[in-house]
């Protein structure tokens, strides 16, 4: 058995060598293309020498396609963020489309609760109006009853002269003017009372 200062160096060193290895890793991985350099029609293998302008073009080359390649990855995102935007300006244009139809109807909505209430306070006043009438036509009435109530009750006092014997009258009888009651209705007296 190892003490625990001994495994935890031998896990740190064991640590450190791998953390090399992938370091070393990384470092090949990022190693450069390989120039675009042909080959000859007669190549069968082996070591090919090439000259410093064919590797200088080589080099020209390479680095023109990865600007070209750079431009394009630019231009695909400059696409995309566009396409970003028009979908956000869209989104929101649709907002407020849907913003501006729903003030509509709130609009519409109080528009209409207030003709609602509007025709209710006139048919109300046209109502209160109608009973006012009503009840002046009715006391109006009421005056004209009491004004011809007395007259008929003064004329009923008088004495009806009755002719005198068996012999009828060539006169015809007057017949008293009927009273009338508190409600109006006109009362007939009974001709055996006349």
């Amino acid at each position: 058995f190892h003490s625990i200062s001994v495994q935890k160096s031998l896990l740190t060193h064991k640590a450190q060598g791998l953390m090399q290895a992938l370091v070393n890793e990384r470092q090949l991985r990022k190693r450069g293309k390989a120039l675009p350099l042909e080959a000859g029609k007669d190549y069968h293998g082996g070591t090919v020498f090439w000259s410093l302008r064919k590797v200088k073009e080589a080099r020209n080359c390479q680095l023109q396609q990865g600007l070209e390649e750079e431009q394009l990855q630019h231009q695909r995102a400059e696409a995309a963020r566009l396409r970003e935007l028009k979908k956000q300006e869209k989104l929101q244009a649709a907002q407020q489309k849907r913003a501006a139809r729903a003030a509509a109807q709130i609009m519409r909505q109080e528009e209409k609760a207030s003709k609602a209430a509007d025709q209710a306070l006139q048919q109300a006043a046209c109502k209160v109006q109608q009973q006012l009438e009503q009840a002046q036509k009715t006391a109006q009435k009421g005056q004209r009853r009491s004004l011809k109530a007395p007259i008929k009750a003064h004329q009923k006092k008088r004495p009806i002269a009755r002719p005198q014997g068996g012999a009828q009258s060539h006169e015809p009888h007057e017949a008293p003017s009927a009273s009338t009651s508190r409600s109006g209705r006109a009362i007939r007296t009974p001709v055996q009372f006349l």
